[in-house]
C-alpha cells in the first residue's frame, strides 16, 4: 500500500439497459420538519436534501474538484477502458465527462433517485436507479473502472465494509475501484473551524456516520483484498486567499454545511441564526490562517482470485 502526499497546488457496443422489471421503488421524497424545508430522501440514510438547489451545488462541487485535483480521476486507467461505473451519481456530470475523456467506453451512473438526473441517457452513458447499500443490480466481474465519491454522508459506518465488497463484486479482475471523500480535516484550522468540525462530527455518529472515517478508505480496500492500493491526501486552499480554486471550494463547503444546517438544527435544538454566525466565523478563520481542506482518496486493483 503506497501512500502518496500531494503537494499544495466510437462508442462501446455493450450498452447497459436497465431492467424497468426490475427497478426499485424509488425513496419517496419529503419536506421534513426543519429550519429549511428542503427536500429530503425517506427511506433512505442519506440526510443532504434532494432538490434543485443541492442540484446546483453538486454540479458546482463538481467543478471545484476538477480545478483542485485537475483531474476527474486519479487510478492509472488505460485508454481502452470500456465499460465504467459511478456510484452515487448525483447529476449525472461524472459520467458526461469521462465519456468525453473515453470515447470507447460505456458510463453507467446510479443513483438512490433519479430526481437529480440532468442529462438523457445515450450511447455513451446511461443512468439507473440503484441503492449501494442494497446491493448493485449487475452479474460480478462487470467494470473495468468502479468510482464512488462524497457519500460519506449517505453510508452508514457500519455499512461501509459490505459497500467496499459490492464495488469489489462487480469490479472485472484487474481493473480499478477508486472511491473519494472529504471528511473533517481542515488544515491551519483554527479554534471555531476546530469546534465546529467537532460539533458537526458528534451530530453525525447520532446518525450512525463517522465523517473521520474517510482516513481509513486504503486501509478498508486492503483489508478486503484489493491490490496496488494507494492512498492519496489532497490538501487544496479553502478561501479567496488561494486564488480561484480557494474561492470555488469555500463556497462549495459553506454551501454544503448550509445544506446541513436543517437537519443539524433540530437535532441539536440550535437556532438558525447561531449555526449562521458560527459558519460565518469560520470562513474568517480559514482566510486569516490560510486553510486547506483535505480530500481523502484511496484506489486499487481487483486481484484475480478475488
Amino acid at each position: 500500500m503506497k501512500l502518496r502526499q500531494w503537494p499544495f497546488r466510437r462508442r462501446q457496443t455493450v450498452i447497459f439497459t436497465p431492467d424497468h422489471s426490475s427497478t426499485p421503488p424509488e425513496p419517496h421524497l419529503t419536506v421534513p420538519r426543519s429550519i429549511d424545508d428542503r427536500a429530503r430522501l425517506t427511506d433512505t440514510p442519506y440526510f443532504l436534501p434532494k432538490d434543485a438547489q443541492e442540484d446546483t451545488r453538486l454540479n458546482f462541487q463538481h467543478r471545484a474538484l476538477y480545478a483542485a485535483i485537475g483531474n476527474h480521476y486519479l487510478a492509472p486507467l488505460a485508454p481502452e477502458t470500456d465499460t465504467i461505473l459511478d456510484v452515487g451519481t448525483g447529476t449525472g456530470i461524472w459520467p458526461v465527462e469521462m465519456s468525453r475523456l473515453f470515447p470507447k467506453a460505456h458510463t453507467v451512473g446510479l443513483d438512490v433517485s433519479s430526481s437529480s438526473f440532468q442529462f438523457p441517457s445515450t450511447a455513451a452513458y446511461t443512468f439507473m436507479i440503484a441503492d449501494i447499500l442494497k446491493g448493485l443490480p449487475f452479474p460480478e466481474k462487470q467494470f473495468a473502472f468502479v468510482h464512488q465519491r462524497l457519500l460519506v454522508a449517505a453510508i452508514p459506518t457500519a455499512d461501509w465494509p459490505a459497500v467496499i465488497q459490492e464495488l469489489i463484486r462487480v469490479t472485472r479482475p484487474g481493473g480499478w475501484i477508486e472511491i473519494l471523500e472529504i471528511g473533517v480535516t481542515i488544515k491551519n484550522a483554527g479554534p471555531e473551524t476546530a469546534r465546529l468540525l467537532e460539533w458537526m462530527g458528534n451530530q453525525s455518529k447520532q446518525r450512525g456516520f463517522d465523517m473521520g472515517m474517510v482516513s481509513q478508505l486504503g486501509m478498508l480496500l486492503v483489508e478486503a483484498g484489493v491490490q496496488d492500493v494507494e492512498i492519496q491526501n489532497i490538501p487544496a486552499p479553502l478561501g479567496a486567499w488561494g486564488g480561484h480554486v480557494g474561492s470555488m471550494l469555500k463556497a462549495n463547503v459553506i454551501s454544503a454545511f448550509n445544506a446541513l444546517k436543517g437537519v443539524y438544527c433540530i437535532q441539536a435544538n440550535i437556532l438558525p441564526e447561531q449555526f449562521d454566525a458560527w459558519v460565518q466565523s469560520v470562513a474568517e478563520e480559514w482566510e486569516t490562517l490560510h486553510a486547506s481542506y483535505v480530500f481523502h482518496a484511496a484506489y486499487g486493483r481487483r486481484a484475480s482470485s478475488l
